[in-house]
């Protein structure tokens, strides 16, 4: 039983907890806690740690021959015609970003402007942007802020990455070196968050240099079950193995876009109808695990030649943006070049991951649709905390997205086939011309292919209430007292960038305001856009 009595509770040190957690802790007469289902990486073997540390590869199963099962939540998620397949989620101090590519991607202003228009006016870009500013250690943007944002130099960059830019250029995308500058499209680095070859995780950043203070607590292996409530006043944390603990203040959620819906389910907060089934007190009716997005991804791969690939190359260096024909200035279309992906040859054919259903060491391009209109549910199966939520993105349901899918895996074949990816990768693995030009025949081949970006957000929308809002701009929960969300879950619609950094951004900003115990929105605003 852990009795300590504590101001605020963090559930999950992922990318948003350990933000929120440090901002929280930096005032002096908080006592704070920080709650991880998973390990901590202090007291991880040698194997799995070597995994967490090393950027050069995404030490997740099914992208690399190194990773550690005990890290990763491996949840089931609903592919279209009744498929399913296992996506990894971070199980471990540092969430996400500790088994992530660390691709540190800010959002767009048409996203911004989306949030505005569901709400929320002082989540609009120029806001972001200062937030965005402070938070980066961004020496090509000259920022000075905590978290760590690299590029590689083309020249620097292995065999298939360089190839990769070339002919995306050859295809007619321009060279861009800041993928974060506003409204930048084209092909160039990934920003990346890593210092050589170590990977720097939000738990590096943000919980490594205040593990030692008197009012910050860690507690690993210790999976939230539910919250706690006196009437509406969250009051604690029911643990999975039956301990309660206290906050006199505030319950933070940053368990993600999967497991904060499940908690406040579980709590009472939700769908009247899912909590009449499972026997479940109704405390606030909220859309809770409603309005669920991913960004869906579709592999074109191929073997890689003798020595196109070196052992020790970084996995993912170059990806282009741009916006589709059907949303002008979106920057809703990326392509990620990887150099690695590696699934055991063991492994049932039919088994889906980011390299569709090839096996072995593959080599190719992640065709991401990076503003789906589809949106999904995340529900509770049971009461049973160690009973995971359905997950269940509608991926590709809409016509927009079904389109959006084909024009970004007919680039992608243009790329993967012009003379420069050639040189270094064999033909396409079951893409074909005949398939690239019939709308049918592509659209059946994306369904067999089709896999997830594992950027789940939005289950918990900040919004407007009237709006289908869970939560108000500061994070607050409607309906009750003592209790925010200040994850991926409540990003209000899917960010067109990967979702690490515009997370980082969005628990900064509820951190800060729960330390200064202001609203968002009344914060100053500080300095210029680069």
């Amino acid at each position: 039983m852990h009795s300590k009595n504590y101001t605020h509770i963090v559930v999950g040190a992922g990318s948003a907890g350990c933000v929120v957690a440090a901002r929280i802790a930096e005032r002096q007469d908080t006592n704070v806690l920080l709650l991880e289902a998973g390990p901590d990486y202090d007291n991880m073997t040698d194997e799995s740690l070597l995994g967490v540390q090393d950027a050069r590869k995404v030490p997740m199963k099914g992208q690399s021959e190194v990773f550690d099962l005990a890290l990763d939540w491996n949840i089931d998620v609903t592919l279209p015609r009744g498929e399913s397949m296992q996506v990894p989620q971070g199980k471990v101090v540092g969430g996400g970003s500790s088994i992530n590519g660390g691709t540190a991607l800010r959002n767009t202003v048409a996203d911004a402007q989306e949030w505005v228009e569901l709400g929320n006016n002082h989540w609009d870009f120029d806001s972001l942007y200062q937030v965005y500013q402070r938070l980066e250690d961004d020496r090509y943007r000259g920022t000075t802020g905590p978290h760590p944002i690299v590029r590689t130099s083309l020249a620097k960059a292995g065999n298939i990455q360089r190839a990769f830019v070339e002919s995306a250029m050859m295809v007619g995308i321009p060279a861009v070196h800041d993928l974060n500058a506003t409204g930048a499209e084209g092909v160039g680095p990934s920003p990346v968050c890593c210092s050589g070859h170590r990977r720097v995780s939000a738990a590096n950043t943000f919980i490594d240099p205040i593990r030692n203070r008197h009012n910050f607590t860690i507690l690993p292996n210790s999976q939230v079950d539910k919250i706690l409530f006196s009437e509406i006043k969250a009051y604690a944390v029911l643990l999975g193995n039956g301990d309660v603990v206290h906050a006199s203040s505030e319950v933070i959620l940053c368990a993600g876009a999967v497991f904060s819906p499940a908690i406040l389910q579980r709590s009472g907060i939700g769908s009247p109808l899912l909590l009449e089934n499972h026997a479940i007190q109704l405390i606030s009716n909220l859309p809770v695990g409603e309005n669920l997005s991913d960004h869906p991804c579709i592999p074109v791969v191929a073997r890689p030649k003798p020595l196109a690939y070196q052992d020790g190359d970084h996995s993912l260096q170059m990806q282009a943006r741009w916006s589709s024909s059907q949303r002008p200035g979106a920057v809703d279309l990326q392509l990620v070049c990887f150099s690695y992906l590696f699934v055991p040859p063991s492994t049932a054919y039919g088994a889906r991951g980011l390299a569709g259903t090839m096996t072995g060491h593959v080599v190719g391009i992640g065709c991401n649709v990076n503003k789906p209109t589809s949106t999904g549910l995340v529900t509770i199966r049971s009461t049973n905390v160690s009973d995971y939520p359905t997950v269940d993105p509608n991926y590709l349901h809409t016509d927009h997205d079904r389109k959006a899918a084909r024009e970004v895996v007919r680039r992608a074949y243009c790329v993967m086939t012009t003379s420069a990816m050639q040189k270094v990768l064999e033909e396409p693995l079951a893409l074909n011309e005949s398939i690239v030009v019939d709308d049918a025949a592509l659209d059946e081949w994306i369904l067999s292919q089709l896999s997830s970006t594992y950027h789940f957000c939005g289950s918990c929308k900040m919004a407007a209430r009237d709006q289908g809002g869970v939560v108000d701009q500061s994070g607050r929960v409607y309906g009750v007292q003592g209790l925010r969300v200040a994850d991926a879950s409540i990003i209000p619609t899917v960010p067109a960038s990967n979702t690490m950094l515009t997370t980082m951004m969005f628990a900064e900003r509820i951190g800060c305001s729960v330390r200064d115990a202001v609203d968002v929105g009344t914060e100053d605003r500080g300095s210029s856009r680069l």
